[in-house]
């Protein structure tokens, strides 16, 4: 049963123009009926109406869940170095309220059905409000109500901006906007207004307040049959016909790559170093080797070899040589002495004797126990060095470093059931 109107030759409709009753086509109720419902759809909107949808971080609002989008953002900035890629994630919950609104309607449109009757409300869904929510859905020129993504205001009519939905990154975010179309491209054609019954006077074309009494049924249909319902993922859903609504939610992430690294480091360096040592060393250490050099100092020990000695003797002087010397009193005699030899004595002296006193000059044998003092030592080095080393490092250092590109993590688009 389709709803009736005013036919006349002239807009508007009057007594002078009339000529009579007729049907409405689906095109006429879009331009009327249609635009109406929409328009009165939109204007309630504020996410908590049934068939309408909401978005939040905190989970909070009311509704069905139609899907989430996940925004990661990298820990680091864009250049740090070394990274461990670590990430952090928002959640955005979409949602649209299913909760059924109660209906009540006290004037209906009229219809023909072997007489003019009142629309019941299976007529009503069938005939008025089924074409009502498919002109929405698609998109005409006289409705508004839909939904979609953008990161700017979609063309035709006026949209909303309902919601807003970052995908946050270290080298800048991209903000998307779910949208409701609130005011239509094309003005409503008024001439098309269906009728409703008045009394017993007749028929009379119905105001556009009488026709948004309809607008609780017009909200459960749409729940009730799924079109103009929405989903929020990837690729459309397998049961109904679907179509993206805008554009598409994509999560990115900077890019991790590893890279080398010259700079200047300051901080705690432990590790084994091996190389080559060159500067004072102070400390105690085991030395042994073959030692060139010249020796100053007091020397307690015993001395064994051969070397010109020099200086005062003072001790008790043994020997069973024959000493001979010349007499003045007993020529040739020979005689042996035993006493003691106090003198200079010039000479070299073989044998083994304990030496104790001040010895100056060049020293060269091999020398081993502690030595401790300050030298300039040079060598090889190998051991562990604990410690802070501060200054500049030149060299190659792999690790991951945070780039300025991104990578696309994952990509969401909003789906709407037409059919």
């Amino acid at each position: 049963m389709q709803p009736l109107r005013i036919k006349a030759s002239g807009s508007p409709p009057s007594a002078g123009n009339f000529q009579g009753i007729q049907e409405m086509t689906d095109g006429e109720i879009n331009q009327y009926l249609s635009f109406v419902l929409t328009n009165k759809f939109a204007s309630d909107t504020n996410g908590a109406g049934t068939a309408e949808l909401n978005v939040d971080t905190a989970n909070a609002l009311t509704g069905t869940s139609i899907g989430t989008f996940v925004d990661t953002i990298r820990d680091d900035a864009v250049g740090t170095h070394p990274t461990d890629g670590a990430t952090s994630s928002t959640t955005y919950y979409f949602k649209q309220v299913e909760t059924a609104v109660a209906e009540s309607i006290t004037n209906r449109p009229v219809g023909y059905d072997s007489a003019i009757k009142e629309m019941t409300d299976a007529n009503l869904d069938t005939d008025v409000l089924d074409k009502a929510i498919e002109d929405m859905v698609i998109g005409t020129a006289y409705t508004t109500g839909q939904y979609s993504l953008a990161a700017t205001s979609p063309a035709g009519g006026t949209w909303t901006s309902r919601y807003t939905i970052t995908d946050s990154a270290q080298g800048g975010n991209t903000t998307v906007y779910l949208w409701q179309k609130t005011a239509p491209t094309s003005a409503a054609n008024t001439d098309l207004t269906s009728l409703k019954v008045e009394g017993t006077a007749g028929t009379k074309m119905m105001t556009a307040a009488e026709i948004e009494q309809m607008l609780p049924n017009f909200r459960n249909r749409i729940i009730d049959t799924g079109i103009g319902t929405y989903l929020l993922q990837a690729s459309a859903p397998g049961s109904g016909t679907w179509t993206q609504q805008g554009d598409s939610l994509i999560d990115t992430l900077q890019s991790v790559a590893s890279a080398n690294y010259e700079g200047t480091y300051t901080g705690a360096y432990s590790t084994n170093y091996t190389g080559g040592f060159v500067g004072d060393y102070v400390g105690s250490k085991s030395y042994s080797g073959s030692y060139t050099g010249s020796f100053s100092g007091d020397y307690a020990g015993n001395y064994v070899g051969t070397s010109a000695y020099t200086g005062a003797y003072s001790g008790a002087y043994a020997t069973t040589n024959a000493y001979t010397l010349y007499y003045s009193g007993y020529a040739g005699g020979t005689n042996y002495y035993t006493g003691y030899f106090t003198g200079f004595y010039s000479g070299f002296y073989t044998g083994a004797k304990t030496y104790s006193g001040t010895y100056t000059g060049a020293y060269n044998q091999d020398f081993t126990g502690n030595y401790v003092g300050t030298s300039a030592y040079s060598g090889t080095y190998s051991g562990t060095y604990t410690g802070y080393y501060s200054g500049d490092y030149t060299g190659t250092y792999a690790g991951d470093t945070i780039s300025a590109s991104k990578d696309t993590v994952a990509t969401i688009k909003l789906w709407v059931r037409t059919a």
